[in-house]
């Protein structure tokens, strides 16, 4: 298996390329980065690709509101592969999500393989190759990603304007590189951010806090996070059974994330107090002053637990609501 991304003469003579790319990474911007300098040589062409507006860009992915890619898209893709390229020497299929192929949409696509129509190349995306038809995989060349280090990303964050400590306060937050991506295209106020999102998460109603613990905005979801533990904390009872009620009516996925989240804030607390701070956050450190390192650290392994119990599929609400009751019995022990 060949690491790093390959020469552009060597992607061009591959029929099929598939790539597995580190968990997190925004799979749409990713393929239009690799497809093109493969189509295009100036930055106007390349810019083209990096929109997904090059006439020599097919992308395959689900259809809004679907979860796979059916038999029929891929047939469409054979018939836009017997046409000439526009601008380019050749035209790409691009599959950012090459795992939510059907069964009979993956076989369809293997014929197109063993027998592809000129000048079509495929770039596969794809977090593990066992999420890919054997028979693909033997006819692709396969290509490991390395994610970029936390240095990389924090001296990009540096240079459109944050200070280190801020860099590494988002990266903390971010679930991908596409939370991560508005924050790199300009440079925010994060103090007023902050501000705002606990202004926020302190005057939102549970319905509001599930929205924005299992959203897309990371600090406010961070500030919904820390708010809650404040509140439970303070023994509101209503807010732990209501929010673990409809916490359990989102996607399983969802969940999950929001324990990692939840699970991550645990541990910054055991750094806080016992090595050094990860990050700069006055209500994460107001917390901190209330429970003992001991206490936060058996509070780790019941987090743990909790988010190993969802992901064996237990029933969601018993899960969220015994651990908020338990983030209750933290302020006593």
């Amino acid at each position: 298996m060949q690491t790093g991304v390959l020469p552009d003469q060597q992607e061009r003579s591959a029929v099929s390329s598939l790539f597995l790319v580190p968990h997190g990474v925004d799979r749409e911007a990713e393929g239009r980065r690799l497809a093109a300098p493969l189509l295009a040589s100036d930055q106007r062409g390349k810019g083209l690709v990096l929109r997904g507006v090059h006439p020599d860009l097919i992308e395959l992915s689900p259809p809004t509101g679907k979860q796979k890619i059916g038999i029929a898209q891929v047939r469409e893709v054979i018939r836009d592969g017997q046409f000439a390229p526009t601008q380019a020497s050749h035209k790409i299929c691009l599959l950012p999500t090459a795992e939510a192929l059907t069964p009979e949409a993956a076989n369809a696509l293997l014929k197109v393989l063993e027998e592809p129509p000129r000048g079509l190349v495929f770039l596969l995306l794809a977090e593990h190759s066992s999420d890919i038809l054997p028979t693909i995989l033997s006819r692709s060349r396969i290509v490991r990603l390395t994610p970029p280090s936390q240095e990389e990303i924090l001296a990009k964050l540096t240079a459109v304007g944050y200070g280190e400590e801020e860099g590494r306060y988002l990266l903390a937050l971010v679930h991908n590189d596409e939370e991560l991506r508005d924050f790199l295209a300009t440079h925010e106020d994060l103090a007023a951010l902050r501000a705002q999102a606990e202004e926020r998460a302190r005057a939102a109603t549970p319905e509001e806090w599930v929205a924005a613990v299992t959203g897309s905005d990371p600090i406010l979801r961070h500030a919904g996070i820390l708010v809650a533990v404040d509140r439970f904390l303070d023994g509101d009872v209503e807010l732990a059974v209501v929010g673990a009620r409809l916490l359990a009516r989102v996607e399983r996925a969802k969940g999950v994330l929001f324990l990692e989240d939840l699970l991550d804030v645990a541990f910054a607390m055991v750094r806080w107090k016992a090595i050094f701070p990860p990050y700069e956050d006055r209500l994460l450190a107001s917390l901190c002053e209330r429970v003992r390192p001991k206490v936060v650290l058996a509070f780790c392994r019941r987090v743990e637990e909790r988010y190993q119990a969802l992901e064996r599929y237990a029933p969601p609400e018993s899960v969220f609501l015994s651990l908020f009751l338990a983030i209750r019995r933290l302020a006593r022990a």
